[in-house]
């Protein structure tokens, strides 16, 4: 019995989720009457990019979860009841072992790539019956065994059995026709992934050969090369600071390919603790100068971390041991900035151009220094004033923060009284031995003010080792006070703290959403103003429609597609944001080193996966 062609929709998830990561590459060489070049720099056995599931039976276990918590138990069943009607129940697939795809790097040269599902079967017959649901037949090569050819009606794919495994050419590229390519065994293949992840893809830079990946490097470095090159009428001081920056990235490139191992991004539901992992993990190979650049990063707690809370809206810290390459980069950019900055002073007429020894190059030295002792530390944090309005505090360690100090107040003292730019006040007021100065916003619209409260600005000062800012009201300085005095009090008077990731960002989203929607609400009648004018425009041209039937009735029904796409995108959009409100809304990512390499972990609570089952399994509910 012939099914309807939606059935085929299953089996071609992996086919149109491919064509989205990877864009599909048609070979450069091809011309009309021409042949094809010979390929260059062929590759060989193993894929270079895995994209695999757990397991049928763990991500119903999963999605059962996240179902739960939104409060849509009878989704995993609609789904099932879906599978069911459409192809048997997927009756011919293992739901204990992984699924996936693979895909080969077959040249370079034209660029030429292969991509393959892995289906683990329940038994070849069950396999064939569910392939067959469709309108398609499953044809056995008669001269081989475990080959099968399945034609459907646009095209034909080639299938292959191996153990308990079925291999299916996909089509995102002409495919070879023979398929004679040697598979490795999927389950150790993804054993990697499986561990960590219930979905995950991981780029294998070392099934990529040598010899290929020095070509890829070398057309690369010799691209970005030209790039470097100084250009005509190029000031020199700019071409010193874009060389500085896109030659550590060639270096870091090299590094890439010479060194690592596979880089992997997954996702993981975690019921024990309610909530969702998404992590980017580098491999990197045993004693080379990539691990041990990673291994370093971390070796420096920040001189902040007595201040990091995790109440705070966002909280942002960030201290690392910089890559000789990353020092030699921002050395050079800060040198290149000089003669910039020089040039800008003098094209604007901002005073005596600076030179050597004067007061802006001391504090751009006094920064140089602070990058070549490789030490980047700083810290961001957000609070509330006496007023319950933002204050927004930042810091940064220094060398010579009496440099940098002397540079802050000789660079606000050229902008004094100048058009465009908020009031100044240099020497606004001391605390702990450091000067600050203030710069108020110019002309602060009314979601600013509701934001930061009366006088929105910025505070800005630098003691001997720590550059200190402060974004906020009136009231924001003594929110600043308190930040520096709560550091000092905490080093006079020590206590254990638990040591941060190298980096570290956390977010209270439902505490972002209540800020911005104070704000939004303050600029709520300029928008409806605007908005009002829109709608104005908005029935004119359906008045000059009227006039011609066939355009009226074009309009009316793009009009209608356009409602029922934004009802149903603020639907879903609402129905997240009420699971979010309910709590559990906290993001944390944090970076750390492994073994072998490192890991970037984004943690997401409960209140994210609720919101994205809600979204999800309303669809099936109501349908």
């Amino acid at each position: 019995m012939m099914m309807p062609a939606r059935s085929l929709f299953p089996r071609l998830v992996l086919t149109a989720t491919l064509l989205l990561i990877f864009p599909t590459t048609t070979s450069l060489a091809q011309s009309s009457g021409e042949e094809d070049p010979a390929p260059i720099f062929s590759l060989g056995k193993r894929p270079f990019v895995v994209a695999t599931a757990a397991s049928a039976n763990r991500l119903k276990d999963k999605a059962t979860f996240m179902f739960d918590a939104a409060g849509f138990p009878e989704a995993v069943d609609a789904i099932l009841s879906r599978l069911d009607e459409n192809v048997n129940g997927l009756g011919g697939i293992n739901w204990d072992r992984p699924a996936g795809v693979m895909v080969f790097l077959n040249s370079v040269y034209p660029p030429s790539f292969e991509f393959v599902a892995f289906l683990p079967m329940s038994s070849p017959d069950e396999f064939q019956q569910m392939m067959e649901l469709g309108p398609v037949i499953m044809r056995q090569d008669p001269t081989e065994e475990g080959r099968y050819e399945l034609i459907t009606q646009r095209r034909n794919i080639q299938i292959r059995t191996q153990g308990d495994y079925a291999f299916i050419q996909l089509p995102p590229m002409d495919p070879d026709p023979a398929f004679d390519r040697e598979l490795p065994e999927p389950s150790v293949l993804t054993a990697g992934l499986t561990s960590q992840f219930d979905i995950g893809i991981t780029l294998d830079v070392e099934a990529v050969p040598k010899a290929t990946r020095d070509l890829i490097l070398n057309v690369m470095t010799s691209t970005m090369s030209t790039q470097i090159q100084r250009r005509d009428d190029e000031p020199e001081s700019r071409y010193q600071m874009r060389r500085s920056w896109m030659q550590a990235d060639i270096d870091g490139f090299k590094l890439l390919l010479d060194e690592c191992q596979r880089m992997s991004i997954g996702l993981n539901l975690t019921p024990d603790e309610p909530g969702a992992n998404i992590d980017f993990v580098i491999d990197v190979r045993q004693g080379t100068k990539m691990l041990e650049e990673i291994m370093a990063s971390s070796t420096k707690p920040s001189y902040f971390t007595p201040l990091l809370s995790n109440e705070s809206p966002i909280s942002l810290s960030w201290s690392g041991v910089m890559p000789e390459r990353d020092r030699e980069r921002y050395d050079g950019v800060l040198e290149g900035f000089k003669g910039e900055l020089a040039r800008g002073i003098e094209e604007n007429d901002l005073g005596t151009v600076p030179e050597e020894g004067s007061p802006l190059f001391m504090a751009l030295s006094a920064l140089q220094s602070t990058v070549r002792e490789g030490h980047l530390d700083l810290f961001g944090q957000m609070y509330r004033d006496s007023a319950e309005k933002l204050a927004v505090v930042g810091a940064l360690r220094v060398q010579d923060g009496d440099a940098v100090a002397a540079g802050l107040l000789d660079a606000l003292m050229r902008f004094q009284g100048r058009d465009s730019v908020g009031e100044i006040e240099t020497g606004f007021d001391q605390h702990a031995g450091v000067t600050f100065h203030r710069i108020e916003f110019d002309n602060p619209d009314a979601g600013a003010t509701e934001l930061f409260g009366a006088g929105p600005g910025i505070t800005v000062g630098c003691g001997s080792r720590s550059l200190w800012i402060c974004v906020g009201g009136e009231e924001s300085f003594d929110v600043l006070k308190g930040v520096m005095d709560e550091l000092t009090s905490a080093y006079e008077n020590p206590t254990e703290h638990e040591i941060p990731a190298s980096m570290r960002l956390v977010v209270h989203v439902n505490d972002m959403i209540e800020l911005v929607q104070g704000a939004e609400s303050a600029n709520r009648k300029k928008r409806e103003e605007e908005r009002a004018a829109a709608t104005e425009a908005d029935v004119k041209t359906v008045l000059e429609a009227v006039q011609s039937p066939d355009k009226a009735k074009q309009l009316s029904q793009a009009q209608q597609r356009r409602n029922q796409w934004r009802e149903r995108r603020e639907a879903r959009n609402r129905l997240f944001m009420e699971a979010l409100a309910e709590g559990d809304d906290r993001i944390q990512v944090e970076a750390r080193p492994t073994d072998n390499g490192m890991r970037m972990r984004a943690r997401f609570d409960l209140g994210f996966v609720r919101g994205v089952g809600r979204m999800i399994g309303s669809n099936f509910t109501e349908n």
